[in-house]
């Protein structure tokens, strides 16, 4: 990723809307649009590769329609190849797909079919997948997602392991001089994000924690004083 004064860093707050209330989703989102969000992420499932079902890529248009958000679909899919140009043709931005889903000889074309069409592209690692798995890959990512609960489903507890797996990525790509981001998914709160980026994340995608809060604005706040190393 080319992270120049005209291309900065994103906003590092990733909504998920994998547990919102849709009758009170467009309410929610304006309020995110009210308070800065860039980004919204999207938790797709095709109830193969996970045993959910949620998004597909008319959610994509929707939200591009009435929205200047950027959209970040994270694959959860068996076959990422099929996906990526219906979600890409939908509009999204970011577009990411697991490595458990895809043979390794397999992973840079799939990779090159996000790159072609000028979006950024991710590679995704579940909890019990080695992190060393993303080495031979860094250069060609402009981030890798880590899941620090199991796909599937929304409101599980965070993964303590995720730590120590942020700080070996984040070792080996500074390492290797690359540009590569960390964005880490699952569980995500007020009282492991600022831990996180400590250990060198750089994106949150948080979404049970944001839709359960009576005050969006209070808790963005709260959550960015946390990743500015604001005093609580």
């Amino acid at each position: 990723m080319n992270l120049t004064p005209s291309n900065p860093l994103p906003n590092p707050i990733f909504p998920s809307i994998l547990t919102t209330d849709y009758f009170n989703l467009e309410s929610r989102l304006r309020s995110f649009e009210t308070n800065g969000i860039e980004f919204i992420h999207l938790d797709v499932m095709d109830g193969h590769f996970v045993g959910n079902l949620s998004f597909g890529p008319s959610a994509v248009s929707a939200i591009k329609s009435k929205f200047s958000f950027r959209v970040d679909s994270h694959l959860m899919v068996d076959n990422p190849a099929k996906m990526i140009p219906r979600f890409i043709d939908a509009g999204s931005d970011w577009v990411s797909f697991h490595v458990e889903a895809v043979p390794k000889q397999a992973i840079p074309q799939t990779i090159d079919m996000v790159k072609q069409q000028d979006r950024k592209v991710g590679l995704v690692f579940n909890p019990d997948t080695p992190i060393e798995q993303a080495f031979d890959f860094l250069d060609s990512l402009d981030f890798i997602l880590l899941m620090s609960v199991f796909p599937g489903y929304g409101g599980q507890p965070f993964i303590s392991s995720t730590y120590k797996k942020v700080e070996t990525l984040k070792e080996r790509i500074v390492a290797d001089h690359c540009r590569t981001l960390i964005q880490v998914d699952g569980g995500v709160k007020l009282d492991n994000v600022g831990a996180l980026k400590a250990a060198g994340a750089d994106l949150f995608v948080i979404g049970t924690f944001l839709y359960n809060s009576a005050d969006i604005e209070k808790t963005l706040k709260s959550i960015r004083d946390k990743l500015n190393g604001a005093q609580s």
